[in-house]
């Protein structure tokens, strides 16, 4: 028999028969909650309906007391730091209360026994649960469910808390950032970041010091100095008008202090102790092992990976060695083995006993990987433009002091330039072999060339098939080809579109689209998902991370239009749609560049444009460059009649307008009286049969001068 159930016989036994109930209160709870009522709930009265008043517990006051108030008796007992019970019984003629001094005793130490056991089973508990965050610490490397277990076990052993939040201090940023969390919404990670001293896990940090709170005057009080952003952010992720109290320990790895654990009270009746904190620091102490833990494996890993990488280079070089064996296969063995783009570079720098390098202007980069760059790229397009013979050049090394001749041989698809081969040279001619080696040995990287770029395309058409497919998909089925992408449900996305133009050699354009493909690929690698080319325009799916790297990658993309503009090739229109935040919306942001793209190349233009910054032109995206242009000639017709007469008239619209309608700035700005300015303005309104009162007037006139000045 347990210590509860020897208590309730022994009440029975005493009270004989008559309606009691108990009330308990522990060292964590804030009240007296009620244990058990000798009637049932749907039969009961004031017995357990009626709480009892609560006595605090101080030295000098007897262990039991007893008490009666209207028609119920009050039996009293206290266990000093551990709580007190409360038995409630109503008065009864036929059983009055007349408990022997030996049976208070009995009651006392039954109670007692009690307490004992429920604290025994919490210490049980608590010691579990530390067990779990032992084992789990040495059972896997995941040091983020690690840590989410270590804060689940101190909620499950602190009944006064029911939130946690794992901070860790980031070097970069001076701040401490949330890692690990349960209770509060995801939406915390984004923007809280605690300075240094700011707040209590900010103060306890710096100094150190664990802190309590037990009432919500207190703790809001300690956290009076966090900034709005913070309060707005930890607000956002649990609404902050309910905590009620909080724990916090510092984190500590070899004497160092890397961060803060802290537990929140939100709803829970209980208060928190000092026994509480002491247990808390124990699981920040397991936090502290986790990191150090997940430190020494990255380490290992880091070193495992450099001895992964050397013993890659030694398979490379050992692959090099036995490809030295193969030196004098024929350029026809070479070309049906279908080797690539290096290794017949590096076969031809064998057969002709040169070193030779091939520069890819398709795809702007250097064969073999690890050349010296002899010319940059904007040198070669001056040197080889137009040019289908080799060329011989001399290098002069200021700084080694030295020349340098060199053959440039370009290789050509038609009217596509590909690129071309830098044969490093003593003598000022080659061999008659060695000519024909080289001939030879571009032929066939001239075919590889060919095929890499048609297969590019094949590719290219594919990838636009399947970015088609997902910006119409819906529901599920769009999560599904999400997935295929990579692409998580909420997430920041972006789209870029290209438009190429004053392009009519498909070739040339076919080549251009590879080229811009291929660079951007490079440019936007840690954010792009997706880079093709379609018939002449080129999309780039990305994921951003912040409005720093949107505003860097509009800059790239406008240094990229001035740098195709200096070859005069063709002409690069570069819309930019919305960031959006969900997947359904990725086709909002297509549309939205295609439109941006649109609106430059129909008015003849090149450069980059936000379809948020194109503002009232929005409304004319779908009208042709010849309807706009009807529009102001009709607006401005009668201004253009004797063009000496009305120019200065058209010239005092465009600039009132300007100023949006405001007399005195247009006066200032046109040199002239105010009073001579509406004198025009009259003759205007006169010439143009509209009045600038009337809203249906003004509002055409400052579109047509809107447009004028575009």
């Amino acid at each position: 028999m347990n210590a509860f159930d020897y208590l309730l016989s022994k009440l029975h036994q005493y009270f004989a028969g008559t309606p009691f109930s108990i009330w308990v209160q522990g060292s964590r709870d804030r009240h007296l909650q009620l244990s058990y009522s000798s009637v049932p709930k749907e039969e009961a009265d004031s017995i357990h309906t009626h709480k009892p008043d609560e006595v605090s517990f101080h030295a000098g006051v007897d262990r039991y007391l007893y008490e009666e108030q209207a028609d119920l008796c009050y039996l009293r007992f206290f266990f000093s730091e551990e709580g007190q019970a409360v038995v409630v019984r109503q008065k009864s003629d036929s059983s009055p209360i007349s408990l022997t001094s030996e049976q208070w005793e009995i009651l006392w130490l039954a109670f007692q026994l009690f307490v004992a056991e429920e604290m025994i089973e919490t210490k049980s508990q608590e010691w579990t649960k530390l067990l779990q965050g032992i084992h789990s610490i040495s059972a896997t490397l995941d040091v983020e469910s690690i840590i989410r277990d270590i804060i689940g076990n101190a909620l499950a052993v602190i009944p006064a808390a029911d939130a946690g939040l794992l901070h860790l201090y980031d070097a970069d940023i001076d701040r401490l950032v949330p890692k690990a969390t349960v209770g509060f919404h995801n939406t915390v990670y984004r923007n809280f970041k605690l300075r240094i001293g700011e707040s209590i896990a900010g103060k306890v940090f710096q100094d150190g010091q664990p802190r309590m709170y037990r009432t919500h005057p207190e703790t809001s009080q300690a956290m009076i100095d966090l900034s709005q952003d913070n309060f707005d952010s930890l607000n956002d992720a649990k609404a902050l008008h309910s905590l009620t109290g909080l724990l916090c320990v510092p984190i500590s790895l070899e004497q160092k202090r890397i961060g803060v654990l802290v537990l929140h009270q939100f709803h829970q009746e209980n208060v928190f102790s000092n026994y509480d904190l002491a247990l808390l620091q124990g699981f920040a102490d397991q936090t502290s092992i986790a990191l150090q833990n997940a430190r020494l494996y990255a380490e290992s890993r880091e070193a495992y990976q450099n001895m992964a990488a050397i013993s890659e280079q030694l398979r490379v070089k050992h692959d090099d060695l036995v490809k030295r064996n193969k030196i004098h296969e024929s350029i026809k063995q070479l070309s049906l083995q279908n080797k690539g783009t290096e290794t017949i570079v590096k076969a031809l720098g064998r057969m002709t006993a040169k070193q030779i390098f091939f520069a890819d202007w398709l795809e702007q980069r250097y064969y073999p990987a690890d050349s010296p760059i002899l010319f940059s790229w904007d040198e070669l397009s001056a040197l080889l433009a137009g040019k289908r013979h080799p060329i011989f050049v001399q290098l002069f090394s200021a700084q080694k002091n030295r020349q340098q001749s060199c053959y440039v041989y370009p290789l050509t698809n038609g009217s596509v330039f590909l690129g071309c081969l830098i044969i490093l040279i003593k003598e000022r001619h080659l061999s008659e072999l060695e000519r024909v080696t080289i001939e030879q040995g571009s032929a066939v990287l001239t075919l590889d060339l060919v095929k890499k770029q048609s297969l590019s395309s094949v590719l290219y058409k594919r990838a636009h098939d399947i970015f088609q497919e997902l910006i119409v998909s819906k529901g599920s089925e769009l999560f599904e080809r999400a997935r295929g992408f990579g692409l998580s449900p909420h997430g920041d996305y972006w789209v870029i579109y290209a438009y190429l133009s004053r392009s009519h050699d498909l070739s040339l354009l076919e080549a251009n689209i590879h080229r811009l493909v291929t660079r951007w690929k490079w440019d936007f690698a840690s954010s792009q998902v997706l880079t093709y080319g379609f018939h002449n325009h080129v999309t780039i799916l990305l994921t951003p991370s912040s409005s720093l790297e949107v505003k860097e990658v509009i800059e790239r993309l406008s240094d990229a239009v001035q740098e195709w503009e200096l070859e005069k090739e063709v002409s690069l229109s570069i819309g930019a749609g919305s960031v959006v935040s969900d997947l359904e919306q990725i086709g909002k942001s297509f549309e939205e560049a295609k439109k941006a793209a649109h609106y430059l190349a129909n008015r003849g233009r090149s450069g980059v444009v936000r379809y948020s910054d194109l503002g009232i032109n929005r409304l004319i995206l779908n009208q042709s460059q010849e309807d706009i242009d009807a529009f102001i000639r009709d607006v401005f017709e009668p201004l253009w009649e004797g063009q000496e007469k009305y120019q200065e008239l058209e010239h005092t619209l465009l600039t009132y307008m300007r100023c949006s309608q405001s007399p005195q700035q247009a006066a200032r700005e046109l040199h002239i009286h105010v009073n001579t300015l509406y004198q025009r303005l009259k003759r205007i309104e006169e010439l143009l049969s509209i009045d600038l009162h009337q809203p249906a007037d003004l509002l055409k006139v400052q579109l047509a001068c809107h447009l004028r000045q575009e």
